[in-house]
């Protein structure tokens, strides 16, 4: 069965939570074997569109990417947002970038830590952004690239030097562009003497 089909058969159902098996050319709903590829298709119906394009990763599952919409009701920190759809709030963590540490219980901020969460807040508080989620994290969040319009959030913070690159997860060659450009003219954190990469930071705080 085409894949696109076998979308819209899914989908005019009330479960949205599948999988689908990519066998050679064909996409079933059943299992050929273990040369099936898996595709997963997790969210809710309300605000959220799926598209028919592969997640690209080290693993044999194949992600249907999925895209939630909804308004911004908090800024956690500079990297962390929590918005509000139709469903319920649903709290995003940024892909592929690493704002500066903020104070959590008493614990020391990181220089731009603070400046990174006034700068989000100033751009997406209260207003309807758009996720591309890629995964779900270790502590339940979805992670994903935030767009205010076409304007691609987690490119701001990098270009105005309150992010580094995630390296480990980064995927956007155009984020290392970015990060470049800032540390060569000193851009936000880049201006300081010594910034440490938040893992890091978070390494020395927990000893």
């Amino acid at each position: 069965m085409k894949l696109l089909a076998l979308l819209f058969a899914i989908f005019t159902t009330t479960n949205l939570n599948a999988e689908i098996y990519k066998c050679g050319n064909v996409y079933t709903q059943e299992s050929c074997g273990a040369d099936a590829v898996v595709i997963k298709l997790e969210g809710e119906k309300k605000n959220t569109e799926y598209h028919a394009t592969p997640y690209q990763s080290s693993s044999s599952v194949e992600h249907i990417k999925k895209i939630i919409t909804g308004t911004v009701v908090r800024v956690t920190d500079g990297d962390t947002i929590t918005i509000k759809t139709l469903n319920g709030k649903e709290k995003i963590r940024f892909a592929q970038i690493d704002a500066p540490e903020t104070s959590h219980f008493g614990s020391k901020s990181q220089p731009y830590g603070k400046e990174a969460g006034v700068y989000l807040k100033q751009l997406v508080m209260n207003k309807t952004v758009k996720v591309e989620i890629e995964t779900i994290d270790q502590y339940g969040r979805n992670v994903g690239t935030v767009y205010l319009g076409n304007n691609n959030i987690n490119r701001e913070l990098v270009k105005n030097g309150l992010a580094w690159v995630y390296r480990q997860y980064s995927h956007d060659a155009e984020l290392l562009n970015l990060e470049k450009n800032a540390r060569d003219k000193k851009i936000g954190l880049w201006n300081s003497d010594n910034p440490i990469y938040p893992s890091d930071f978070r390494k020395r705080k927990n000893k």
